[in-house]
């Protein structure tokens, strides 16, 4: 911090505004030299992003020091906020960073905000934002800061430095998300290692909002607050921060793929009060509504409140498809004493209107080109007589906090959803290229019902036992699903597509309805899940290790037990004095799958799939800069994959198994005030080691899976954003931001017959606060991305007639309000 005689002056000369609570002291101005460092003690801070100024004064509440600037010094800036244990100095400095203003001592404590441009001699002291794992203090739940996150809550269930987690961990911060204005949850993680959209065009929102991603090969489950997601309302909107979980993850979650989870965490209340109204506008008609309200609900602050709402509607780049939907949240936080804590959050959301998911393109025509030339990106092949797809979703969830001691705590996340929808549509069957038509069928899902409770509470216990320390965790976990509806297949009566000039309202529901002759099938689905898990993360100087197990016991409806599976993990790592962390883990995962196994003489439910992981890598923090990279190798099997049995057509074996091998880098880093970036980089195998399944080439051979690359599944990819802050005296307030991906070749049918080609993408966008060139408009923001900005035409198949053609350029703006 520098020290300067001439302070004394400058000092009371900028006492103009008083950013601060209290009333403010008398304030002894001394020579720099001879002035005392304000208290080391650490304070606990929860100050939300937001107005710099508001900020400063939660600050100084919370911290009981006094903070003064210039009215003008602060006019227009904003910050990502301040959450966990801080020095006064460290968690000014973080509030700060980025605002192209300074700070100084001028007094015990007491600090003055002026910028730095104009008083050369205050210069920032040794301040230390982002660290190394023992100076970290973001939080497990917040949005992050900037595009780095250090901490995580999803590999353990426990707020833990990513540094000491010995797997991967991807986090999509809310400053990401907000630079990116991605559509979907699938276009959020754009920017991941490791993460593959199943489908090309997944910018184009459906009733659940979320396309279908896949990690390390697998396609993945997603988490809401560490729940199964069932219907809440997955708009990145919503979201404070996106979480991949990367390989087998059962042992905290109960099922799932050992490719990885999403774990997406809603907005929360917060205690400073913070209001924002977006109004959105972009091609294919789009339109959009948001408002996010937060704050305190009375003086003491232990009520507190977050109201959320968006209206959409839009079409997309394929004719007849339309998307609308309304969706609101509402959160209350009751802070029942210094300890205890519950929020309630419900949500409702009803899409009237939908995209058609099924329908898509022959590779014939798109991907492979015929002498009748290429199908147009816009070419419908269904047909909008017999398109009707809906949706409405509701849920209710509670979160629970206590604190027995500070050692000691309770934590419990409860939720009951409901969903209802309709869907309608036409899928592609088969291409004759002769005669240039395509056949289809019809299929229906209708008065379908989804219901799930679901519940997870635990108890974690910190003990240190000499030179060793100890962090338990024991819960339970308990879910119940129940599904039912009616559905239908018409083969024979849908009449075939010309390629080049498709008839439409040639089939209606009526059609459907005749062909059927009402004979719906009714299918009803209940699962439930009990577990008991349990870990251990145990610290020995700089060495970590972390290690847990899970017992499962699930079951279908009334059935007997039929499924046990116990998962575990292992994992250690080594954090070094300069931030430097290698680590190696194994970890287990399962899946319930249904059917019938026949072996020795009896028939049988199959064995869950079994998945199993060894990964090693090497993960770095810069000391006292905000940045996080990993590098890691890992080798991943899922066993039990059922296959025919050769003896017995008719019933299943389970010896089939896939096998996943890669390399995954990324780096995040804030390099300077106004500089963010991200860079990455995967290399992935995926393929069939064990498998007597035959498939059928595009030529009509038949062949062996066995070895056998999965489809859509890149062996190569990579990417880098760069977001950029202009300096005020240049450009206030103005933000630029650029990306571009890259995807490598991927095979585009089982067979691996023909391929998927290369493609390279760019994406574009700016940022500006009006308030901090025009103080008058302060609070005024606009935002404008986009994303395909070449307009680059690309299509992905995964078989010889369902490809998707990739998003063509969708340019989208928000003009914002926030006050």
């Amino acid at each position: 911090m520098a020290r300067n005689g001439n302070l004394c002056g400058r000092g009371v000369a900028a006492l103009l505004l008083v950013v601060t609570t209290t009333a403010l002291t008398p304030l002894a101005c001394k020579p720099a030299e001879a002035q005392a460092e304000p208290s080391q003690q650490k304070v606990l801070f929860h100050i939300s992003a937001g107005s710099l100024s508001d900020a400063l004064v939660t600050f100084s509440r919370q911290s009981h020091v006094q903070v003064t600037s210039q009215a003008s010094s602060l006019a227009g800036h904003t910050t990502h906020g301040l959450a966990g244990s801080f020095t006064p100095s460290e968690g000014l400095g973080q509030l700060l960073q980025g605002s192209g203003l300074s700070y100084m001592q001028v007094g015990e404590h007491a600090y003055q905000i002026a910028p730095a441009t104009k008083a050369s001699s205050i210069v920032l002291g040794p301040v230390r934002v982002g660290g190394t794992a023992s100076q970290d203090t973001q939080s497990a739940y917040g949005p992050g800061v900037g595009f780095v996150a250090t901490r995580s809550a999803s590999a353990t269930r426990t707020d833990t430095p990513l540094i000491q987690v010995p797997k991967s961990v991807y986090v999509v911060t809310r400053k990401q998300m907000d630079d990116l204005q991605p559509l979907t949850i699938g276009a959020a993680l754009r920017y991941t290692p490791g993460v593959v959209s199943a489908n090309a065009n997944d910018s184009t929102p459906s009733a659940s909002l979320f396309q279908p991603v896949r990690q390390r090969g697998f396609e993945s489950y997603t988490f809401v607050d560490g729940l199964l997601n069932g219907t809440s309302v997955s708009d990145p909107f919503f979201l404070d921060r996106i979480e991949a979980l990367s390989g087998p993850s059962s042992v905290m979650y109960g099922q799932s793929n050992p490719g990885g989870l999403i774990n997406m965490t809603l907005k929360r209340p917060t205690e400073t009060a913070q209001r924002q109204v977006n109004v959105g506008f972009g091609n294919y008609g789009r339109y959009e509504g948001q408002i996010d309200l937060s704050g305190p609900l009375n003086k003491s602050h232990t009520l507190l409140y977050r109201l959320i709402g968006l209206g959409i509607t839009q079409g997309s780049q394929t004719d007849f498809n339309h998307y609308k939907r309304v969706a609101a949240q509402g959160d209350i936080e009751w802070k029942i004493d210094d300890r205890t804590n519950i929020t309630i959050i419900g949500q409702f959301a009803y899409d009237p209107e939908t995209w058609d998911p099924w329908i898509g393109v022959p590779a014939y025509g798109s991907l492979i080109k015929t002498g009748s030339g290429r199908i147009p990106v816009s070419r419908y092949f269904g047909d909008p007589a017999f398109n009707n797809n809906w949706d409405r979703q509701y849920m209710v969830e509670a979160i629970f906090h206590h604190e027995f001691t500070k050692d000691f705590q309770f934590n419990a996340t409860a939720r009951f959803d409901e969903q209802s929808n309709s869907s309608c549509s036409l899928s592609l069957d088969g291409v004759d290229t002769v005669n240039q038509t395509i056949s289809r069928s019809a299929f229906c899902s209708g008065q379908y019902k989804g219901r799930s409770s679901q519940m997870t509470a635990n108890f974690s216990y910190k003990l240190r036992t000499g030179p060793i320390s100890h962090s338990f965790l024991v819960g339970v976990d308990y879910r119940g699903q129940w599904a039912d509806g009616y559905w239908g297949f018409d083969f024979a009566t849908v009449p075939d597509a010309n390629m080049r000039h498709p008839t439409y309202n040639q089939y209606t529901s009526t059609d459907y309805a005749r062909a059927t002759n009402g004979q719906l099938t009714w299918t009803k689905y209940p699962y439930w899940q009990d577990g008991i898990y349990f870990q251990d993360q145990i610290n020995w100087h700089r060495v970590y290790v972390t290690l847990a197990g899970r017992q499962d016991w699930n079951g279908y409806g009334g059935n007997d037990l039929f499924n046990r599976p116990f998962t575990w993990n292992a994992g250690i790592n080594y954090v070094s004095s300069i931030g430097l962390a290698p680590y190696f883990s194994y970890a287990k995962s399962f899946m319930p799958q249904t059917g019938q196994v026949y072996n020795a003489g009896t028939l049988s439910q199959p064995d869950p799939l079994n998945g199993h992981q060894w990964e090693v890598g090497v993960k770095y923090q810069i000391p006292y800069v905000q940045s996080f990279f990993s590098a890691a190798y890992y080798d991943l099997a899922e066993n039990n994959v059922l296959v025919n049995n050769p003896e017995l057509p008719q019933y299943r074996s389970e010896i089939g198994q896939v096998k996943s091998r890669g390399v995954e880098l990324s780096a995040h880093a804030n390099l300077a005030p106004g500089l963010d970036l991200i860079l990455n980089y995967t290399w992935n195998k995926v393929y069939n080691s064990r498998t007597n399944l035959t498939g059928k080439t595009l030529a009509g051979e038949t062949v062996s899976l066995v070895g056998k690359q999965l489809t859509q599944q890149p062996v190569n990819a990579a990417s880098g954003f760069v977001d950029y802050r202009f300096p005020s005296e240049i450009a206030p307030g103005l933000s630029i931001n650029f990306g571009v991906r890259y995807q490598g070749k991927s095979w585009a049918d089982q067979a691996n017959s023909f391929r998927n080609p290369a493609y390279v993408l760019f994406d574009s966008g700016l940022s500006w606060d009006a308030g901090q060139m025009f103080p008058s408009v302060k609070g005024l923001n606009i935002r404008l991305s986009m994303t395909n900005s070449g307009n680059k035409t690309y299509v992905q198949c995964g078989s010889a007639t369902f490809c998707h053609y990739g998003d063509q350029r969708i340019t989208y703006g928000t003009i914002g309000y926030h006050w």
